[in-house]
């Protein structure tokens, strides 16, 4: 029955199907769960999309189909990943350990911990690590080998990601790569010329094909049509061409790929002294091409075949004299390609030809072959004049074992597409076994350089018979040039150096990566942040971009989180603040710069969300595996214990314990204190303040909280607007003529009037309402010491209205230290 081979991903094992003879193709196909882009081979030649798919299959038909999305990894080295993923015998002798996933893959290995392997991400963005980070660089086309001196040696080329590293601690999993036998590894930087790239592309038809010996010709012919009706015919300059009426029994030979190893018989009659000669002849050839026509009639047509043959050779051919006739009696063919391996046909063009042979050979026993290639165009036609013939394989053994070969051949006809077929020259036998293993169409590039990538270039000695399946598994340790902020100039430093900083990572990205203009970032805030850090651990990013997906304003995010930095938009500029203790508010809210509606107040009666402790995942520098710190709240204290409940926290980025425990402390903290939050709406001093920022907000409905503003302030004594209720120890907080909220001060009533209060404020400048130039006085908020810090709030959002309110919202202030391990 006829066989349909299928490939769905490079690399793994083609699905074989059986179909019935007399069935049309494209009822079969559309019943099978193919992509949109499928390529579809018949008899070698890739069918176009109007190219008809209504066909009956018949046993002569040798079907292909590559289920295989379309697209490349990049620009990097112009690889085209058709079939790119391929897994080689050495590094999976026995099940390769691939998937499907791998193909597509958006996490770069470097991010994902488990089953850390290089693959070829096809569809994605190169990778961009920030930091320090064992990476496991991405490969940019598929693997070459070679054999030398009977050992089979690998070459990998792989891309760490854009941008210039240290690369470091270079390894084949878990072992110093150098300490393998005949590896090594050269690094190229972004603008370092490369000497020489071979980029190669397998054909995918080609799998350890066995090349039979002349003796196993009992089994030839492998089939056979005669004609007893020919039409015409002709033998002259070492071609021939035969015309005869269409026959069901040659419909094979217009099928099978070409050319082909034939022979034919005819008749011919020539001229001799002694008369004429009529007689058989047998003749070996090639048949490079078929054709069909007609007699042009509109009406019951006749149809014919015309086969067209090179390469004449043969005994009765010597003899033969150029004034032969070619009868009409008799023409039979011959298909003799079964001694013959091929023809396979290159995937894509190129420059040169890399065969690998493999022979079981015994003491004394040789193995050689006619290797045979040529040109072809796009429907794998020979393009006449390029067809190269050479003699290549095995010396006589010196011993019983398996031997290895590469050949390399560099057409005349240049660069292209190209056929490729085999012959073995002398017997074989069970102790004489000769093998096509591999063939590469292969592209030379000469004095490459890659101004964005650092590249690496890995050449490992591959075992002869390993005894279990295996993975790429090449890694670094590759810390990131970035540029840098001075603070004394005030000026960026372009200069690229080594940097773990969060705040560099933000700068590079921003300035470098965005191309965004410095007047747009407020980088002097930003390392005012990282400088005021206790110790540069907590200020370490480590972490691999990847997906293009990623915004840019995603990216500094996940920066700037994992030092716990928040980033926000203040005209035009992006700014930063850090969550930590706040020493004086950024504003008060009362009823003066409030409005009555959107005021809302709550309260978590439990910890948020339910929550009783908190998980932190981060990555362990030294095992390079995702590692988890643990604590729950029990008898009202922290304890280093797993929770029930706990919040779950990935810190991308995060590669050390010291940065990882002061962020899970910090949490914790925020479970036990901030239990409150505080939705405002505000007028237009709203507008002055940002997410972090401290604010002081009095409930106007609480009496315990009173607010107004200053009518006018002697020394130490301050009159006030609205009527002050001492209850207790009070203290209050007052605003300047520029809107800053002063640190809290003791506040004592007035002997003279409740209009007022006695405080120790420093004589800072305010704002006194006189109805002409002064519009907006300066504010006060009085109340005693644990409404006073009730009142306090940390503002997460905050959203401008269409009416020129500011709707704010804010959580419940408590004190977050700098560093939680001090």
């Amino acid at each position: 029955m006829p066989m349909i081979e299928i490939q769905r991903v490079a690399g793994m094992p083609k699905e074989r199907v059986e179909i019935k003879a007399g069935s049309l193709f494209f009822d079969w196909l559309k019943e099978q769960n193919f992509h949109h882009d499928v390529d579809i081979y018949v008899n070698g030649v890739k069918l176009n999309d109007d190219d008809s798919l209504d066909f009956i299959i018949s046993e002569f038909h040798h079907i292909q189909i590559f289920d295989q999305p379309k697209g490349i990894i990049g620009d990097i080295l112009n690889p085209v990943f058709k079939f790119v993923s391929k897994i080689f015998s050495f590094l999976a002798p026995k099940a390769p350990s691939f998937s499907a996933a791998d193909v597509n893959a958006k996490e770069s290995p470097n991010n994902r911990l488990t089953g850390q392997t290089n693959i070829a991400r096809t569809y994605q963005a190169r990778p961009e690590i920030h930091g320090q980070v064992r990476a496991f660089p991405d490969l940019i086309q598929q693997s070459m080998f070679e054999y030398i001196d009977n050992k089979k040696m690998v070459t990998e080329w792989m891309n760490f990601g854009i941008g210039y590293y240290t690369i470091e601690n270079v390894k084949y999993s878990e072992s110093e790569l150098i300490a393998l036998d005949g590896a090594s590894y050269h690094i190229f930087q972004p603008g370092e010329v490369i000497p020489q790239i071979f980029e190669g592309f397998e054909f995918p038809d080609v799998d350890g094909q066995e090349i039979p010996g002349p003796n196993e010709s009992d089994e030839i012919p492998q089939y056979e049509a005669t004609a007893n009706n020919v039409i015409s015919g002709e033998i002259k300059g070492g071609e021939a061409a035969i015309k005869i009426e269409k026959q069901d029994e040659f419909r094979y030979f217009m099928d099978i790929v070409k050319p082909r190893s034939v022979s034919l018989v005819v008749n011919v009659t020539y001229d001799t002294p002694q008369g004429a000669v009529t007689k058989d002849i047998k003749v070996d050839a090639y048949l490079s091409d078929a054709k069909e026509s007609d007699d042009g009639a509109i009406i019951s047509p006749k149809y014919y075949y015309e086969f067209f043959f090179t390469n004449l050779t043969g005994g009765d051919l010597a003899t033969l004299p150029p004034n032969a006739i070619v009868n009409t009696s008799k023409f039979i063919l011959y298909d003799n390609q079964f001694l013959t391996v091929g023809p396979f046909f290159s995937p894509l063009d190129g420059d040169e030809l890399w065969v690998h042979l493999n022979a079981q050979l015994g003491d004394g026993d040789y193995a050689n072959a006619r290797i045979e290639f040529w040109k072809v165009d796009e429907n794998n036609n020979e393009i006449a004049g390029t067809r190269e013939s050479f003699n290549r394989g095995f010396p006589s053994a010196p011993k019983t074992k398996t031997y290895y070969l590469t050949k390399k051949f560099k057409p005349l006809a240049g660069y292209g597409r190209y056929a490729l077929q085999l012959t073995r020259l002398e017997n074989s036998n069970d102790h004489s076994i000769l093998k096509l293993e591999e063939v590469f169409i292969v592209r030379e590039r000469i004095k490459e350089a890659h101004e964005e990538d650092t590249l690496v270039k890995v050449t490992v000695r591959a075992t002869e018979a390993p005894t279990g399946a295996r993975e790429r598994k090449y890694n670094a340790l590759a810390t990131r040039h970035v540029i840098s902020y001075d603070m004394n100039s005030r000026r960026v430093d372009y200069t690229l150096r080594p940097s773990r900083s969060f705040a560099d990572a933000v700068a590079h990205t921003w300035l470098v990566t965005a191309g965004q203009p410095e007047s747009t970032i407020d980088l002097y805030g930003l390392y005012s942040i990282y400088e005021s850090l206790p110790d540069k651990r907590l200020g370490y990013f480590d972490y691999t971009f990847d997906d293009e997906d990623v915004s840019l304003g995603q990216r500094i995010e996940t920066i700037c989180n994992v030092a716990r930095v928040i980033s926000f938009w203040d005209n035009g500029v992006l700014t930063f603040t850090r969550e930590e203790e706040k020493k004086y508010p950024s504003g008060t809210f009362n009823r003066a710069n409030t409005t009555g509606n959107g005021f809302s107040l709550s309260y978590d009666m439990t910890m948020p969300s339910g929550n009783n402790g908190v998980e932190i995942e981060y990555v362990n520098p030294k095992t390079n595996k995702k590692t988890y710190l643990k604590y729950r709240i029990e008898d009202n204290k922290i304890v280093n214990k797993p929770a029930k409940n706990p919040n779950k926290i990935i810190i991308h980025g995060c590669r050390n314990e010291y940065q990882a425990t002061d962020r899970a402390l910090l949490e914790m903290d925020r479970l036990i204190h901030q239990r409150m939050s505080i939705s405002v709406q505000t007028l237009a001093d709203g507008d002055y303040v940002y997410p972090g920022d401290l604010i002081i907000v009095a409930d106007t409905y609480d009496k315990n909280q009173q607010a107004g503003y200053i009518v006018e302030r002697i020394g130490n004594q301050f009159s006030t607007n609205e009527k002050v209720v001492f209850d207790g120890e009070m203290f209050v907080c007052i605003t300047d003529h520029l809107g800053n909220t002063t640190e809290r001060f003791k506040a004592t009533p007035r002997g003279d009037t409740a209009y007022g209060f006695i405080a120790d404020i420093p004589n800072i400048q305010l704002n006194i309402y006189d109805g002409m130039n002064v519009q907006s006085p300066s504010r006060y908020v009085i109340s005693n010491i644990v409404e006073m810090d009730s009142m306090r709030w940390i503002v997460s959002d905050k959203k401008p209205n269409a009416d020129g309110t500011y709707s704010i919202t804010a959580s419940e202030y408590f004190s977050a230290k700098k560093d939680y391990n001090v």
